[in-house]
């Protein structure tokens, strides 16, 4: 087994310096290994970012990580105001040991979130993240595109947001445990329940069959001001079971007519005319990527 070390010749003991990482960038492997060679010369990335590599009052050195892609250790900078390398180490496996940290940041950021969940909505703070993890969130600093990506990619989390100072997640309603509780469910309307961010569900009256249609989604930006108006009495409907069954995730529903309840299913699967599905559903879709919603 093979890395790269500094070995310091006749020491008696062998000093290190505690980091802290403020930033990530990567570079292409041409660029990487041209930059390894010439730690000396005046960089834009470096001067850029040279106000957030210096030594605090507890003398941890706040860097920056380059590193280069396919190429596995990476290279800690700290300038000190500089535009070049003033000080600069070799961090060993720094790309497995970037994504170890991101994915247990992620661990702790979906587990909170589905904790306090409510509606199957929840946040977790970047200064709660800091808190525990030591880990600087910005929209931009390398370390929070790489946890928004990760975040994004659980299978818990339907949506994740990147607010001004935390991720807000909307969570899967298989995966949410408030919106399964009974107590929580005796006041849930399907207006309400549309926040969780429906995928592939199908809507079933409790007293009455009728025929069923997939809806592939169904959230709070679905329908326009006019279909919610149009569709108030089934988007009023009290849910009354929520789980999986024949026809995959299926939630039962009152106090709404069959009749109606069949009309919306398929009105959203698109069995209807084009004039009324564009007067009453959005046509729109939300952006995605780690955009800072003010």
């Amino acid at each position: 087994m093979r890395t790269n070390a500094r070995l310091e010749r006749k020491e008696n003991e062998l000093k290190t310096q505690q980091c802290q990482i403020d930033r990530i960038i990567e570079l292409s492997r041409e660029e990487y290994l041209e930059f390894s060679r010439n730690l000396l010369y005046d960089y834009e990335f470096i001067w850029d970012n040279k106000d957030e590599m210096y030594i605090d009052k507890e003398g941890i050195a706040h860097c920056m990580l380059v590193l280069g892609k396919d190429i596995t250790d990476g290279l800690l900078i700290e300038s000190e105001g500089a535009s070049f390398c003033r000080y600069a180490g070799i961090l060993p496996n720094a790309n497995l040991f970037v994504d170890t940290h991101i994915k247990k940041v992620a661990d702790f950021v979906v587990q909170e979130g589905l904790n306090n969940a409510e509606n199957g909505i929840s946040s977790v703070d970047f200064d709660e993240i800091y808190k525990y993890f030591h880990t600087t969130i910005t929209p931009n600093n390398g370390i929070g595109e790489r946890l928004f990506k990760e975040i994004q990619g659980r299978q818990e989390v339907a949506e994740c947001i990147a607010k001004e100072d935390s991720f807000e997640m909307t969570y899967k309603l298989e995966n949410c445990k408030a919106c399964q509780h009974d107590d929580v469910k005796e006041s849930m309307s399907l207006l309400s329940l549309m926040r969780c961010n429906l995928e592939d569900i199908h809507l079933i009256h409790v007293d009455e069959e009728h025929d069923l249609a997939t809806i592939v989604e169904l959230c709070e930006n679905t329908l326009t001001e006019q279909g919610k108006a149009y569709w108030s009495d089934i988007l009023s409907a009290k849910i009354e079971r929520i789980y999986t069954g024949f026809y995959g995730l299926q939630i039962d529903v009152s106090g709404c007519s069959p009749e109606r309840l069949q009309d919306f299913s398929f009105m959203l699967a698109g069995q209807c005319s084009e004039q009324d599905y564009n007067k009453w559903v959005n046509q729109t879709e939300m952006d995605e990527g780690f955009g800072m919603d003010m």
